[in-house]
């Protein structure tokens, strides 16, 4: 039987985050933080008294205890190393990762994609956070910087800057279209550049794709599907049936738009990461652009050069949720190089037993394939600097 546990040391991991505390929140985010740390102050004060120890765990102060119990079972605000740099490094030498890409929680990154002068606001604040934290060591600790594309310009402007300060990693919106342009446009070229030629990796990740459809009342009236849930202890995604089985659509679209619209023909070195939105779309969808491509070839003539199913496999990495039969999706469809571990720490939708889990799942594929799930694949967005 498969054991992940033999990467230690080696393991790459595609979904970590920075997880703030009430007292930390506006290191973090600035004004907004102060309103999120409120948030979770009396989410812990209403919390019904059955739950508020449990809560209370999750919010409180991040432990100095670094064991295999609090690093893979402790979640939130209070895992060790939620929050500092030097508690991550110590976690992840306990877990056994080599590098990290490291994000902001969903709210952060839902304010900062906002139309909004906080939104721009909170985007900076975060990035200057960021920067700060990977000087405690670069290599290891990939923390994302946030783009907020409503002003491409603006958004070209902070991530030259960002790269310049040592920043290699960006997470963008898969929610709305760049200043109302195709992401393939040609005044996103900026951008793309600035990404390819510095080595960075352009990523999506779950929150960011929240207002892609035009409507969110397709559940309503069916409360098992739009349920609400507002309880922090939950182990499991905490958004409605409805909205976890539609936020693969954003990322496919986007895809879509990036792949047909000749952006990884141009840039074909552009490396591209699908975090935390499911995997099990990725096939489905390459064989679909390949068909499309086919119907209008002659409109697509001196655009792609390749197939659509080639850029993906080319340019793009993702990360399958622990419960995901990745092994049956790449007897489908194949792609086994664009599938990447993560265990979404400190977030308790991650589980205690990530490496266990992801095992069990692509066993059967063999050592050749665990190689590539846990460590290589994972170098297209995460390369060791030299």
């Amino acid at each position: 039987m498969l054991d992940g546990s033999r990467y230690h040391g080696r393991l790459l991991d595609l979904d970590m985050h920075i997880q703030p505390s009430p007292d930390t929140y506006e290191i973090a985010a600035g004004e907004v933080g102060v309103q999120f740390a409120e948030m979770l102050r009396q989410m812990k004060e209403q919390a019904p008294p059955e739950q508020q120890k449990r809560v209370a765990s999750l919010i409180d102060v991040e432990t100095e205890e670094y064991t295999d119990d609090t690093v893979w079972r402790l979640k939130g605000a209070v895992a060790p190393g939620a929050f500092t740099p030097d508690g991550r490094l110590k976690c992840m030498d306990r877990m056994g990762v080599a590098r990290g890409l490291i994000l902001a929680d969903p709210g952060i990154m839902a304010t900062t994609f906002a139309d909004t002068a906080l939104g721009v606001a909170t985007m900076r604040h975060w990035n200057r956070f960021v920067l700060q934290y990977i000087k405690t060591d670069p290599n290891r600790l990939r923390a994302a910087a946030l783009l907020n594309l409503h002003d491409i310009d603006v958004a070209a402007d902070e991530a030259e800057a960002m790269v310049k300060a040592g920043c290699r990693a960006f997470v963008i919106p898969s929610s709305a279209p760049p200043a109302k342009l195709s992401p393939a446009h040609a005044k996103m070229d900026r951008l793309w550049r600035i990404l390819e030629e510095s080595g960075s990796s352009a990523v999506l990740h779950a929150g960011g794709e929240y207002g892609f459809l035009a409507s969110y009342d397709w559940a309503n009236g069916v409360e098992h599907l739009n349920f609400r849930p507002t309880d922090i202890a939950s182990e499991c995604e905490q958004i409605n049936i409805f909205a976890f089985s539609a936020l693969q659509y954003a990322p496919q679209n986007l895809l879509t738009t990036l792949v047909l619209g000749g952006v990884f023909e141009r840039f074909p070195a552009l490396r591209f990461g699908v975090l935390e939105l499911g995997s099990g779309w990725l096939g489905p969808l390459a064989e679909r652009l390949d068909h499309i491509a086919d119907i209008y070839h002659r409109r697509m003539s001196g655009v792609l050069s390749l197939k659509p199913s080639e850029y993906l496999r080319r340019n793009v990495r993702l990360t399958p949720y622990r419960f995901e039969r990745v092994a049956d999706y790449i007897d489908r469809y194949g792609f086994a190089e664009c599938y990447c571990y993560s265990s979404d720490f400190p977030h308790p939708e991650g589980g205690t037993e990530p490496l266990a889990e992801f095992s069990r799942h692509i066993g059967r594929l063999g050592d050749g394939f665990a190689e590539q799930f846990f460590v290589t694949n994972g170098e297209w967005l995460l390369p060791a600097y030299q």
